[in-house]
């Protein structure tokens, strides 16, 4: 397989400030000199490496940055060359060491085709957390001014939440805002704000690899009581398969085309249930998420066939029809006199 763009990086190993900020940089050049190319890139982590780091990626001097590790599409003329920009956000709390990734090029049109693995590039963590200072002596008075805060701030709550005669004091709790979190972490948001319940839909969306939070309800910023339900709906990769049933086989083929899916194995089935060419049955069933190109199987109505005997009592025309009629008919099926 041809290569259609080559790869280079500024440097084999990339280096974090004390706050845990580093940056990579990557030069792709079409490999091409008569054909420009849709393109998209992305960040393969490698053992150790948490996809999580990478904090944005900018593909093209004009494009927009993205955040996560997969670039937004960008155009790449022919034998030109554009700048690739990776922004990484590492916790202080990773321990030293090598942690290696590469970039990734591929085609927008042929994504598991046409695509380029750049050279291995090592996130260096080393001493990336400034050493604490000294301890100072500890201001006593400090103590005394938390005491007075802290009596202060129980008397308060404790007049807030004394009932009264209008009933009991329901507690509520403000709903943070989900929406782009990868759902474990949009777990703890919930769980942090005291809100314990939750139920999730999904929605179909190949562009993200994991579970992003794409709604919600109730919207962030609302007060909601510990007991509410907070509704998500969350990102599914993959692609669902359309209701083939009762399309003819030509209409259904062209269904899958549009869907970035492919026509499978099509088996007939004599019915008189269905008109002729019609598709009866289909496998995966409507509904089901499947990666993309994946063929479709159909089950597709045809009609019955039925053997017809002629008798001919003139022994040379009677041998003559059998012959013929043995030719159709189905196995085990003998003809009778008439």
């Amino acid at each position: 397989m041809t290569a259609i763009v080559s790869i280079k990086q500024a440097s084999d190993k990339v280096s974090c400030d004390s706050n845990g900020n580093g940056n990579c940089k990557f030069f792709v050049t079409n490999a091409y000199t008569d054909r420009q190319l849709l393109l998209k890139a992305r960040i393969v982590t490698g053992s150790g490496t948490d996809e999580k780091w990478i904090s944005s990626i900018q593909a093209g001097a004009n494009a927009k940055p993205t955040g996560g590790a997969i670039s937004n599409e960008w155009k790449l003329a022919p034998s030109a060359t554009e700048e690739i920009s990776v922004n990484f956000q590492v916790p202080k709390s990773v321990a030293d060491g090598k942690y290696p990734f590469h970039l990734q090029v591929f085609s927008v049109d042929r994504p598991d085709d046409d695509f380029k693995d750049g050279e291995p590039v090592y996130l260096q963590i080393q001493d990336a957390v400034a050493p604490p200072p000294p301890p100072k002596p500890f201001p006593w008075w400090i103590l005394v001014l938390a005491l007075v805060v802290l009596l202060t701030i129980g008397v308060a709550v404790w007049l807030m939440m004394k009932p009264d005669d209008t009933g009991p004091v329901v507690e509520k709790a403000k709903v943070p805002d989900l929406k782009g979190m990868i759902w474990d972490e949009a777990q703890q948001r919930l769980k942090q704000a005291g809100l314990s319940k939750f139920e999730t839909s999904f929605k179909f969306d190949p562009s993200k690899r994991d579970p992003i939070v794409l709604d919600q309800s109730p919207s962030a910023g609302s007060a909601a009581e510990a007991e509410t339900t907070v509704s998500v709906v969350l990102s599914f990769p993959g692609i669902a398969v359309p209701d083939l049933r009762g399309k003819t086989l030509l209409a259904a083929a062209q269904t899958l085309s549009n869907s970035n899916l492919v026509l499978g194995e099509a088996n007939s089935q004599p019915t008189n249930a269905q008109p002729e060419q019609t598709v009866i049955e289909q496998n995966p069933a409507p509904g089901q998420a499947v990666d993309k190109g994946t063929p479709i199987k159909l089950t597709v109505a045809t009609t019955p066939t039925r053997p017809v005997i002629i008798w001919d009592r003139d022994l040379t025309k009677l041998m003559t029809r059998q012959q013929q009629i043995f030719k159709v008919m189905p196995r085990g099926i003998e003809p009778a006199e008439q």
